[in-house]
């Protein structure tokens, strides 16, 4: 099976992972994308709320959705979870693993922990996360022909939600109703997360 890992902090999950996940499967020969949600980000600073709360919120966000799947693999691990790691893991029970990245970073990948194993062993998917489409392919062309690595790109309209807006307007007492799935609302709320 072919399948695609999409990694991310989920600080909530919100619609636009979902859409951008499910773009994924329309328009690449992956099966299934499995969500990968961060245990001790290396790269992350900001406030994160805990690690089973962002993991139970991914959960409901696509228990609805056969395709859909998610991992605790790194929310297991005690130590920081490095990309190669998990790409490594998912490579030993899956026919092909493939990479999501958000176009915001590829010029980054190559500093990454293990950047040029990652780049020239597994495939990568990349969503646009602006609007400069020239910008983004010269980036895939720079990669593609320093690596030989197969990179594709969904073409798909750039979803400006993030979860640090989302967390903004919680903090705000504002709704966010349609930028996460209902349940997802509804445990936040719940679990009070994410008030100041």
């Amino acid at each position: 099976m072919k399948v695609a890992l999409f990694g991310g902090t989920f600080n909530p999950i919100h619609i636009g992972h979902l859409i951008m996940a499910q773009y994924v499967l329309n328009f690449s020969q992956v099966q299934k994308v499995i969500f990968v949600p961060n245990g001790h980000p290396p790269h992350k600073v900001e406030d994160v709320a805990d690690a089973f709360d962002r993991f139970e919120m991914v959960k409901l966000s696509i228990e609805d959705n056969p395709y859909f799947d998610i991992s605790d693999f790194e929310i297991k691990k005690s130590n920081p979870s490095w990309t190669i790691d998990t790409l490594e893991y998912f490579s030993s029970i899956y026919e092909r693993v493939y990479f999501i990245i958000g176009s915001d970073n590829l010029s980054e990948i190559v500093k990454w922990y293990k950047a040029e194993e990652i780049l020239k062993r597994y495939p990568l998917i990349v969503l646009p996360r602006e609007r400069n489409l020239c910008a983004i392919k010269k980036e895939i062309e720079k990669l593609s022909s320093k690596y030989a690595q197969d990179i594709t790109l969904i073409q798909m309209p750039v979803i400006d939600i993030s979860s640090t807006e989302i967390r903004k307007l919680i903090s705000q007492d504002k709704s966010i109703r349609y930028m996460v799935h209902p349940k997802v609302e509804e445990y936040i709320k719940r679990k009070g997360l994410f008030k100041r």
